[in-house]
């Protein structure tokens, strides 16, 4: 018994027939990088926090910074 396998020709899909799908997946990795950056920003933030209060230190001191 001999067996033959055939590849089915499938019909192409076009960018309009999985605009919902291209739609969503834009949706969630701009979601993602939202996330992520809110992720950074508690660091961030205690990081501006310390330089400004080390500037304020600084700025207290007459001769700090000036050539």
């Amino acid at each position: 018994m001999k067996i033959v396998t055939q590849a089915i020709p499938l019909p192409p899909t076009t960018t309009d027939d999985r605009l919902v799908k291209r739609g969503a997946l834009l949706a969630f990795r701009a979601l993602r990088a939202v996330t992520e950056q809110t992720r950074k920003a508690p660091g961030f933030i205690a990081q501006t926090t310390a330089d400004i209060a080390d500037a304020w230190r600084e700025s207290a001191s007459p001769n700090v910074g000036r050539s």
